[in-house]
């Protein structure tokens, strides 16, 4: 089922084999009756066959709709049906392709063939009639998208969230029909993209990024291998709940996201990266300093490893360590310059350089995560003589890599833990050298990447094997390490074999991804975005023409999405690190916390660096706010005019969809203070028909028309990751609205804002934020039918009308004020954060209390059924 992903590395070794449950050309499974199958085949087969599935919540109709019956009806539909679909207009397509029998006999599903009729269906739509073509790519996209749902919602693991009825279909062959349409969907999408073909909404170009549901085999098998639950938990959203990503992740050989160590990480806290416990050990793990096995004290050189543990023959008890007096470092910097460093392996002699702020020196970066033991020894800037002389051989091998001269290594380096004092009594020396930062990593000639889940594994073949590795290594999972990456020039990760450039692993990017047949590449290259790859090198040049570089709009967003899955040691260094990469003055931000971390008073001194930080944004011509931002996930800032705001750009939440920061909008965003945030985007003013207004109880959904038509019909649900805001009575009679980031709704669900609205005054309208929810184009026939004629019976006791608002609607947008919340029961609460799993939505325990809530204002007669 997955033999196409094999490559030359033998990366996939993964065990199970999927029988055969049907036969395709058997009439009684319905087999084709022409060479092509049509639209329709596809979507009425299992009606014209007789086979009940349950859809849209219903309850199985079909008493035997479970084990091998339905394993064998949902293969035949949505793998053999799918697939004839696709390559059906092949004149050699023969679905007996994809089965193969073992020496008993048995027969499974395979996809050694698949590259081949990949590349034969491309060749095939370049050669094609522009007609025929168009006609074939829009039917292929609906199959697929249609196959998408149902394996996405019926297929998928049934701790994922939601209130829907699962299939009860063998996990194996779940993770096969993901598989085949993970693989279908890029392939359709680099199609649709080398012919330039794209229809407004009846090609998916975002699709290809996201994956065909979660699966409950590969979720047991990454949890049984010992990967850490935080991991997972982040892995499913990065890789948009892509089953041939976790497929391959699993099959890595090194991770520092497994092993010994992770058995109680959580999916909020990881009890190695978060605690610093990398040994394994229960209960706060003191520091371990690293200790290099590429030393002549240590082991034999040659070798670029490192080990938490100190080596025998390492005694750091003796000769072996060089520090850097403190006073030197503060001179320096209390000068205006910047402390450099030169280290010379045979006289084991360590020195301070001072560099004048015109950067008049080359020099190179070392940048490390503290938890992998790169900090200071003790109380002063203090290192062991083996590190340095590992970073002394890095430096030559670095030369030899870009010159091919051994003799033009980089003497002069930087080094955190090393320039910058970390002597109490030097504490305005330290502010001052941290707010130097930007510039340092901006002039330096390249970085070294340390981290030692990379230099303990090679680097392996291809461009998959490195990228996914670095993806996943714990470098790529600290804030400070972010802006490090962004500013650097040239970037080498240092792995156990050898140390590798990021251009080269780049260069080797297009050609992988160009194959049809794989996504893994594309996958991978996550661990890019991540380091604001995009953007790198407009900064630069930006910074070598105007000597200095400046935020553009867009750029914020994109650094949401490389911030979110990170993390820092103290909370009130977030905005810290965000100004530093942002080339914001960081004196207001570089000041000590008063309060004692963990207490109420912390967090408002972190919510009030965050507010300033917006702040400045907003300020800036244009306001390099994201409109895109009101949707976003997590806990709010609770002042006034800034309840929309995230409280924390580390919010370790999935991307929703679509995803907001990454849509096109008027970007005429301004910051009203006193009201929120102005944003133009479009929406639903939802009228209340109903006569009596106390109480509305809704089981699921509300719904509305778009117009007196009744063609059109939404369907609107809370978003289940976020408490909802019930409303007190002092909030009736306001009209309530949706505030959508697109018109027309495309996707099965699209995240949306359920408002109120407080006034409306020079054509803004001033709007409280009750929830997010999840809006979608209701496309049940049965269910429009029967809204539509309860609206034409005049039964409005529960309805809505809707009035669609322009594309380019002003709306002010603010959260509620927390002391007009009417707080829910903690046992009703949709969201419990130390009970999480991975990725999975709040079972619906409470729901109905708690969104009957928001709309008891408005309403005293409640609806008996809305189904």
């Amino acid at each position: 089922m997955y033999e196409h992903l094999r490559n030359n590395d033998n990366d996939f070794t993964f065990p199970d084999n999927v029988i055969l449950y049907c036969n395709p050309s058997e009439p009684s499974f319905g087999a084709p009756q022409g060479k092509e199958s049509k639209l329709g085949d596809f979507f009425q087969l299992p009606q014209r066959l007789g086979w009940a599935f349950p859809e849209n919540d219903e309850k199985p109709r079909e008493p035997g709709l479970a084990g091998l019956n339905l394993d064998l009806k949902v293969q035949r539909w949505l793998y053999f049906e799918v697939l004839a679909q696709v390559f059906g207009h092949l004149p050699d397509y023969r679905w007996e392709d994809f089965v193969k029998a073992d020496r008993s006999g048995i027969e499974y599903i395979t996809t050694t063939h698949l590259p081949k009729y990949l590349q034969r269906w491309s060749v095939s739509e370049s050669n094609s009639k522009a007609s025929e073509r168009k006609s074939r790519l829009i039917r292929i996209q609906q199959v697929l998208d249609k196959a998408r749902l149902l394996v996405s919602q019926y297929c998928t693991d049934p701790n994922s969230g939601g209130d829907i009825i699962q299939w009860k279909v063998n996990p194996i062959l779940s993770l096969s029909l993901m598989i085949l349409g993970e693989t279908l969907t890029r392939a359709l999408g680099l199609i649709q993209r080398r012919l330039g073909f794209r229809i407004e909404g009846w090609c998916s170009h975002d699709a290809p990024s996201q994956g065909w549901g979660y699966s409950k085999l590969m979720l047991e098998k990454l949890e049984d291998d010992g990967w850490c639950a935080k991991a997972i938990h982040m892995l499913q959203a990065l890789l948009r709940g892509n089953s041939i990503g976790l497929m391959y992740l699993f099959t890595l050989r090194s991770s520092s996201a497994k092993g010994r160590g992770h058995h109680n990480c959580t999916a909020t806290v990881c009890d190695v990266m978060d605690k610093g416990n990398a040994l394994g050990r229960s209960g706060p793990a003191p520091y371990h300093y690293c200790h290099s096995t590429t030393s002549d004290f240590c082991s034999e050189p040659g070798n670029y490893g490192a080990q938490v543990q100190k080596p025998p023959n390492c005694d750091t008890d003796g000769d072996t360590r060089r520090s850097i007096d403190g006073r030197d470092l503060a001179d320096i910097i209390n000068r205006g310059n910047i402390p450099l460093l030169s280290y010379r392996r045979v006289q084991r002699e360590l020195k301070v350089v001072e560099m004048s702020q015109s950067f008049n020196k080359s020099y190179a970066i070392f940048s490390h995560v503290w938890t992998d033991g790169f900090g200071s020894l003790g109380s002063q800037n203090e290192t062991s003589l083996c590190v340095l002389d590992m970073f002394s051989k890095m430096l030559e091998k670095v030369a030899v890599q870009r010159s091919g001269n051994k003799t033009a290594v980089t003497e002069l380096f930087w080094i955190d833990t090393l320039t910058i004092p970390v002597e109490e009594r030097y504490a305005k020396e330290r502010r001052e050298a941290i707010k130097q930062m930007h510039h340092i990593y901006t002039h330096a000639q390249y970085t070294i990447v340390l981290d030692l889940s990379l230099m303990r594994t090679t680097v392996g073949r291809g461009y998959s094997s490195p990228a996914m590795k670095i993806t996943m290594c714990r470098w790529m999972t600290r804030l400070w390490t972010l802006q490090e990456a962004a500013l650097s020039k040239n970037l080498f990760f240092c792995f156990s074999d050898r140390i590798f450039p990021m251009t080269q692993l780049e260069d080797m990017f297009p050609e992988e991804d160009s194959e049809l047949h794989s996504c893994v590449p594309s996958l991978a290259r996550t661990y890019y975005a991540g380091i604001l790859g995009e953007v790198r090198p407009k900064i630069h040049e930006e910074i070598r023409k105007n000597e200095r570089w400046t935020a553009q709009p867009d750029f914020l967003a994109l650094v949401w999405k490389a911030a979110q899955w990170r993390s820092t040691a103290h909370p009130i260094h977030e905005t810290l690190a965000l100004a530093t990469l942002l080339n914001h003055d960081t004196e207001l931000f570089v000041s000590p916390a008063i309060s004692k971390e963990g207490t109420p008073e912390y967090q408002q001194e972190c919510d009030d660096r965050m507010i300033k930080l917006l702040t400045r944004f907003a300020a800036m011509s244009p306001c390099r706010i994201h409109p895109g931002m009101i949707f976003l996930p997590g806990p709010k800032l609770s002042d006034k005019g800034y309840r929309w705001a995230p409280r924390s750009w580390l919010s370790s939440h999935a991307i929703d969809s679509p995803d907001p920061l990454s849509l096109a909008y008027q970007w005429n965003t301004r910051l009203d203070v006193n009201n929120g945030l102005e944003v133009q985007l479009p929406g639903f003013l939802l009228h209340d028909l109903s006569f009596d207004r106390e109480v509305l109880w809704i089981r699921k959904n509300i719904y509305f028309p778009s117009d007196s038509t009744l063609l059109e019909w939404y369907c609107v649900r809370p978003a289940n990751d976020t408490p909802v805001f019930p409303m007190e009575p002092s909030l009736a009679g306001r009209e309530v609205a949706i505030i959508v980031s697109r018109i027309p709704v495309v996707n099965l669900e699209e995240i949306a804002l359920f408002v109120a609205v407080k006034e409306m005054s020079g054509g803004i309208r001033y709007v409280e934020i009750l929830n997010r929810v999840w809006i979608s184009r209701e496309g049940n026939p049965k269910k429009v039918q029967h809204w539509s004629d309860k609206h034409r019976e005049a039964h409005h006791e529960a309805m809505f009308a809707g009035e669609r608002l322009p594309l380019t609607a002003n709306w002010c947008v603010d959260g509620p004020d927390p002391r007009s919340i009417d707080k829910a029961p903690s046992d009703s609460h949709p969201f419990n954060e130390e009970g999480m799993k991975p990725l999975k939505r709040s079972k619906p325990i409470g729901f109905v209390q708690d969104f009957s809530r928001i709309l008891r204002p408005f309403f005293r007669d409640g609806i008996r059924t809305l189904l």
